[in-house]
């Protein structure tokens, strides 16, 4: 797939290889998926790159002189600001896989290998470098140790939440939707363990980490713990960088896992599930602070014909490259989701349709000029869409409401020749 002149790829990588064949080749293919390649055979050359989302180490060989993962401390070193390395192993060995993770690689891949799967792993590592600084809330009865816990979370990067009285507990997790939780509480009759035990009742939390401090050394207090489901039951520590560090994995994790729970297989965007729970937070959030907010419903055409006519490993090439483009052309703060086989949804905050409409049809017409191949033949593919805002839906805003206007809307860019982006009518309009 050939992107045209006019798109910038968003995501820049750059191929470490030894064997410049090799990393040529390989960086060819992921060109023509749409990211920005570099290509270097010395880990000094790595100095002059910048802007790098992911680094992909390449050795030719077990032999190789980048065929030993410790090497990846000397690749960090020449980087500005941190990067997330990905090792291609000549071979899928345990001794490899080892050596690679104590070398604190982020991600592991052997040959031979797609380069589907490559991508797929590199969309995976960029996303996580993309997450917001993560929000922690802490919960604590003595104002300086508050201070203490808020002082260490703001050096490592992070927001903290305070919240003194645990009787508002619930109404915080609930509006601000924190990473993490800190409950440094010990009360008559009610401490951080009784707190964690309430949290787990609710099925909304399960997933939350919660880290409880305490001063009780009580091998029967840390069995308590983690019988209420905490993840981490510290002493106050005497640095707390400790505590900081211990926050940080447990987020980073919890990221990780609800990613893959949230996320569509074949492209990384939010999945069916995922992406209406996306669009009730966002409406509740516009409603809140009296903004406008629009939904698009994106759907190939002709995609049966694409899958008849080249076969089923070139439909999801399709699927991948409208993702693709859509996650480069939209706004960090839109989200996207596979809505169906070939259908998508985004949510564009603080947008209104008609703003989100010219959006997408610059993104349209950048899409039909995608050289798409299927082996020797080349071809090009389009898409509608349909959007709707707030204001088009008429008394009490649903998510099923936008979605309806928004589909109706693509049904009238379909009926009316596809390969364009209709607006939605207001609700009720025409009866």
């Amino acid at each position: 797939m050939q992107f045209p002149e006019a798109l910038k790829p968003a995501r820049r990588i750059c191929l470490l290889g030894d064997n410049a064949l090799l990393a040529r080749d390989t960086a060819l293919q992921l060109r023509a998926a749409g990211f920005d390649v570099a290509v270097a055979t010395q880990i000094d050359q790595l100095a002059a790159q910048e802007g790098l989302c992911c680094i992909v180490v390449a050795p030719a060989g077990s032999g190789s002189r980048l065929g030993d993962p410790a090497c990846a401390a000397a690749v960090r070193a020449q980087c500005a600001a941190p990067v997330p390395i990905l090792w291609l192993a000549p071979l899928d060995k345990f001794e490899a896989r080892l050596a690679a993770a104590r070398a604190g690689v982020e991600g592991f891949l052997a040959r031979p290998l797609e380069i589907d799967e490559l991508k797929a792993r590199i969309e995976t590592l960029v996303q996580r470098q993309d997450q917001p600084p993560c929000r922690v809330l802490v919960v604590a009865g003595n104002a300086a140790r508050l201070d203490g816990i808020e002082e260490a979370l703001a050096r490592a990067g992070m927001e903290a939440l305070r919240l003194h009285k645990p009787l508002e507990l619930f109404a915080t997790l609930s509006r601000h939707h924190p990473d993490a939780i800190v409950i440094d509480v010990d009360r008559p009759g009610c401490d951080g363990v009784d707190l964690a035990m309430l949290i787990r009742q609710d099925p909304a939390f399960l997933d939350l980490p919660v880290l409880v401090l305490s001063d009780d050394g009580d091998p029967a207090a840390r069995r308590r713990a983690v019988a209420a489901g905490v993840d981490d039951f510290l002493a106050p520590p005497g640095t707390r960088a400790d505590l900081a560090l211990a926050v940080m994995m447990r987020v980073e994790r919890s990221r990780a896992l609800r990613s893959l729970i949230m996320r569509d297989g074949m492209t990384g965007l939010y999945n069916h599930v995922s992406i209406k729970e996306q669009l009730l937070r966002e409406m509740a959030r516009s409603k809140r602070e009296g903004n406008p907010m629009a939904l698009a419903m994106v759907d190939l055409d002709y995609f049966k014909k694409i899958n008849d006519t080249y076969g089923h490993q070139v439909g999801d090439h399709v699927i991948r490259a409208i993702a693709h483009l859509l996650q480069q052309r939209l706004r960090h703060g839109d989200l996207i989701g596979r809505y169906g086989g070939e259908e998508f949804a985004v949510i564009m905050p603080g947008t209104s349709a008609a703003a989100a409409g010219r959006v997408l049809d610059d993104i349209r017409a950048l899409f039909a000029a995608v050289r798409l191949k299927a082996d020797d033949t080349v071809f090009h593919a389009t898409f509608s869409a349909g959007v709707a805002d707030l204001d088009t839906v008429g008394g009490g805003v649903e998510p099923a409401d936008l979605f309806r206007l928004a589909d109706e809307a693509l049904y009238e860019a379909k009926h009316a020749g596809r390969n364009r982006v209709a607006l939605a009518r207001a609700d009720g309009a025409g009866d």
